[in-house]
């Protein structure tokens, strides 16, 4: 068996790819919405909800290779995505309005901050197994 493939069986492998690919679409997202001159929270909303459908995707069918039904766990998914985006619309407004950071290391810092909350609520609620 190969290395890529041996290591790939590993949950916690798949986990970090997946969220490497979504932190590139995400914030990739969120950059290019800047560029265009879209206010930063407008951005970060979009950018959110389109790296949320990403994430499930990859995470339901690659990550966690999930078998329950699609219903209930987009509904868990999305909840702890809600949270997640809260806090890091709050941490981001507190960046850029209180500390004066600019748009682009915000969302960098900010980043760090929703991994951990999604990272964590997705492990415990999301795809939970039974």
């Amino acid at each position: 068996m190969s290395f890529i493939k041996k290591l790939f069986q590993k949950q916690e492998i798949r986990f970090l790819f997946v969220g490497v690919l979504n932190t590139i679409v995400g914030y990739g997202l969120y950059a290019i919405f800047l560029f265009f001159h879209i206010h930063y929270l407008v951005a970060n909303t979009l950018s959110t909800l389109l790296g949320v459908l990403h994430s499930y995707l990859w995470n339901r069918y690659f990550t966690f290779k999930s078998k329950e039904k699609a219903g209930k766990e987009i509904i868990k998914f999305s909840s702890v995505y809600f949270v997640s985006y809260l806090i890091g619309t709050l941490t981001l407004f507190g960046f850029k309005n209180i500390l004066h950071i600019s748009p682009y290391i915000a969302g960098l810092l900010n980043l760090v901050i929703t991994t951990c909350v999604s990272y964590f609520g997705h492990k415990n609620f999301s795809f939970r197994r039974r």
